[in-house]
C-alpha cells in the first residue's frame, strides 16, 4: 500500500473509533440525565411511544456500551502490535517441530543495514499489523546521507531478510529517521 492510502486509513479509522466512543458516552450520558442541553422530553415522531416504554433506557445504555466496545475493539485493530517472531518451519522429525525465530533474523538485518556509511544504528522486530506480519527496520540516518546508496542498501538487506526467513506471508517495512545533527562531520573548530 502506498504511504497516502496507509495515512487516510489510520485517520479514518481514528475518526470512525474516536466517533463511535463519543456517541456511545453521549448516550449513555443522555440516559442517566447527565447532559443540561438535552431537552427534558425528546420527540421521536411516531415513534414517540417507544422512548416511553420499560426497555427504553436499558436499551440506550446497552447501545451506548456497544458502541464504545466497538471504538475500542476499531482502534485496537489498527494498532501494530508486536508478535513473538517464532514460526514453524516445514518439515521436521519424530521429535517435534521445527522453528525459526523472525526477530533474531530482522534484527540482524538491521544490525547489517546499520553499517552503511551514513547509517547511525539500526533495530527491527516483527509486528502484525492490520492482520500482516511486518518486518520492520527502523534506521537513524545522517542528515548528510548518500539516500541512493541507503535506497540500495534498504534493498539489498529486505532482499537477503527474505531469503534467510522465507515465509511468504512475510512483508518488510524500512523505516528511515534522520537524526538533527550530523555526526559523520565534525563541527568546525573555533580558532
Amino acid at each position: 500500500m502506498r504511504r497516502g492510502v496507509i495515512a487516510l486509513d489510520r485517520t479514518v479509522g481514528i475518526v470512525v473509533a474516536l466517533g463511535l466512543i463519543a456517541a456511545g458516552a453521549a448516550v449513555i450520558a443522555w440516559r442517566y440525565g447527565e447532559l443540561p442541553q438535552a431537552p427534558e422530553r425528546t420527540t421521536f415522531g411516531p415513534w414517540s411511544d417507544v422512548t416511553t416504554a420499560e426497555w427504553w433506557p436499558w436499551a440506550t445504555g446497552a447501545a451506548g456500551v456497544t458502541a464504545i466496545l466497538l471504538g475500542l475493539w476499531w482502534l485496537a485493530r489498527h494498532l501494530p502490535r508486536r508478535v513473538d517472531g517464532r514460526f514453524a518451519l516445514p518439515g521436521g522429525d519424530r521429535t517435534g517441530k521445527l522453528t525459526a525465530d523472525a526477530s533474531s533474523a530482522v534484527d540482524a538485518a538491521a544490525q547489517t543495514l546499520a553499517h552503511t556509511p551514513g547509517v547511525r544504528d539500526g533495530s527491527g522486530q516483527v509486528v502484525a499489523d492490520r492482520g500482516q506480519l511486518v518486518a520492520e527496520l527502523t534506521c537513524t540516518i545522517e542528515p548528510s546521507a548518500d539516500l541512493e546508496a541507503i535506497h540500495a542498501a534498504a534493498l539489498r538487506t529486505a532482499g537477503q531478510l527474505a531469503d534467510v526467513v522465507d515465509l511468504p506471508n512475510l512483508r518488510t517495512r524500512v523505516r528511515l529517521r534522520v537524526a538533527r545533527t550530523d555526526k559523520a562531520t565534525p563541527p568546525p573548530r573555533v580558532v
